[in-house]
This record gives C-alpha cells, structure tokens and sequence, in this order.
C-alpha cells in the first residue's frame, strides 16, 4: 500500500526535521524560556559541547524560523527570536493523534 501524505503531512514533516537535530532543540529550549532573545544570547548560552560559530547558529535559526517554530522579529538593528507558539500547539496534538 502506498502512502498518501497530505500538506498536513508534509508541514509535520517538516517540523520534526527542525526539531531532529540537538542544537536546534537547545536554541528552541533557550528561547522558550527567554523570549525575545537575539541571536548573541542564543550563542553564549549553548552547552560548551555544541557547535557555537555565528553562522552556524544563524543556520540552524533560519531553519527553525522556515519550519513555522520560530518568529524573528527586527528590533532596531537587532532580530529577536520568539517562538510560535501556535505551531508547537498544533505539533503537539498531530504528535497525540499518532496513537489513534
């Protein structure tokens, strides 16, 4: 049987991609807890062991942000980062409906 996927599909997907990398899982946990952080206070707050270069982080933000799971707002010559979460919400509940 072939499997039929819908853009509902392809948007879960998509976020769980995002979400599969433990940088990217760090930067989402910062950002919970520190909303309307910038990207240097993203930096200096990994774990030691993660990666830390600024275009790398930039890298992982940019993925986060096309996933729908972050927001980056211009704050004067700074981008602040929040999460969205409406998209984490909806994440969770296609995350419960695997069981049925």
């Amino acid at each position: 049987m072939e499997a039929v996927y819908t853009s509902d599909d392809e948007r879960f997907a998509a976020m769980c991609r995002a979400l599969a990398n433990p940088v990217r899982l760090a930067i989402v946990r910062y950002v919970w807890h520190h909303p309307r952080c910038i990207g240097n206070q993203i930096q200096l707050h990994l774990p030691p062991r993660m990666a830390r270069a600024q275009s790398t982080l930039s890298q992982h933000l940019k993925i986060l942000c096309a996933a729908g799971l972050l927001h980056a707002e211009a704050d004067g010559p700074a981008t602040c980062y929040v999460l969205n979460h409406d998209q984490f919400d909806w994440l969770c509940r296609k995350i419960g409906a695997l069981r049925d």
